[in-house]
């Protein structure tokens, strides 16, 4: 092809496919390889298109036992259980500690390892991966505690927000985080206020800033500025236990009536800090039979559907449950994925090329 061809027109062409196809084309030749692989500008200009076409494919991992590998489904897929794969991880070994996938960002993932004190990021598309450094500073004797992923786009940085806190219940509170920057390759301390993770440890990412409950609401860190500020919740009648993204806008599930109806109703922030904005945008039916759930977590907030994972007690037996709620009058309601008894770990990703700059 590259006879007939300018490589300059090829390049255009395979900017505009997607991930699965881009992988295939890998043995084409090392240069495609090459180009595909190790080119960060293709990279960039590959997520940008698909991100403007609409045309992201949309993954979920997740295992069920404590192992290096994981199952992936494609989430846009009209029947993801015919769309399963494996992936494994290729920074631990068979029957070494399991991956504990953390937050994603760009389809990269923040993940440990199990009683590990590394962080790592991780393309399950590409299997690029990257340890980091570890804090020089980091006080003795804590755990990651909390954390969140994020991208700033102006300097083209990935942004790792860390939480390392003793173990003990009496000394829990801390007063600084840790930021690592990929573009600088360190980390660095920040004053950080008191507060108590609320539900969830990981941070939703919405706005170029991180967001956790808390008490007293919403908790943000701006990954740009690198301040902490509070942002309003909606004004409910009942109590919002996860934040999540939609599209570009920061978005709430309200279980007022989760126990009694099976539903949960999502909220969102249309206008960034904004407390008039808050709009409800969806009713979500995730269960016929509420007295059976136990408890909700979601996964993924898309255009066309939400997907989530439940628990569920049928007799005498637990199960563990990935099910997807349509948005769309074309595909309504709960369908479900998954069903086990036992699920591990579990994240919902993009599929991309994006990895981390080189250092220069």
């Amino acid at each position: 092809m590259a006879d007939y061809l300018p490589e300059d027109l090829i390049v255009r062409i395979l900017e505009r496919l997607q991930i699965k196809s881009l992988i295939r084309f890998t043995c084409v030749s090392k240069r495609w390889r090459s180009i595909i692989l190790a080119d960060p500008e293709f990279a960039k200009t590959q997520f940008q298109i698909a991100s403007q076409h609409q045309t992201l494919r949309h993954r979920l991992l997740f295992s069920t036992a404590c192992e290096s590998e994981f199952n992936s489904l494609d989430l846009d897929a009209p029947s993801p259980l015919g769309y399963n794969s494996s992936v494994r991880c290729p920074f631990t070994q068979p029957g070494g500690r399991y991956v504990i996938p953390l937050c994603s960002c760009n389809g990269l993932i923040l993940a440990t390892l199990h009683k590990e004190e590394h962080i790592y990021i991780w393309n399950p598309s590409t299997q690029f991966f990257k340890k980091l450094p570890d804090p020089a500073d980091r006080p003795s004797k804590t755990r990651l505690f909390g954390c969140g992923f994020g991208y700033l786009s102006a300097t083209d940085d990935y942004r790792v927000v860390a939480d390392f806190r003793v173990s003990s219940v009496d000394e829990v509170k801390g007063k600084e985080m840790h930021i690592f920057s990929s573009r600088a390759n360190i980390w660095k301390r920040t004053e950080a206020p008191l507060f108590d993770y609320k539900f969830e440890y990981e941070g939703t990412l919405s706005n170029e800033a991180l967001h956790w409950l808390d008490e007293l609401g919403i908790f943000a860190f701006d990954l740009a500025k690198e301040e902490f500020q509070r942002m309003p919740l909606p004004i409910l009648d009942g109590e919002v236990k996860h934040l999540g993204a939609f599209g570009d806008c920061l978005c709430a599930f309200d279980c007022a009536e989760f126990y009694t109806a099976g539903s949960i109703d999502l909220w969102v922030m249309k206008k960034y800090g904004v407390a008039d904005s808050w709009t409800k945008l969806f009713n979500l039916e995730v269960s016929d039979q509420p007295q059976n759930i136990m408890y909700f977590l979601p996964l993924s907030v898309m255009e066309t559907s939400t997907v989530m994972h439940t628990a569920t007690i049928l007799g005498k037996q637990k199960f563990l449950n990935l099910i997807r709620i349509g948005h769309t009058k074309q595909k309504p309601g709960m369908h479900l994925l998954s069903r086990n008894t036992y699920l591990m770990e579990m994240i919902a990703y993009e599929e991309t090329l994006l990895g981390l700059l080189p250092l220069k």
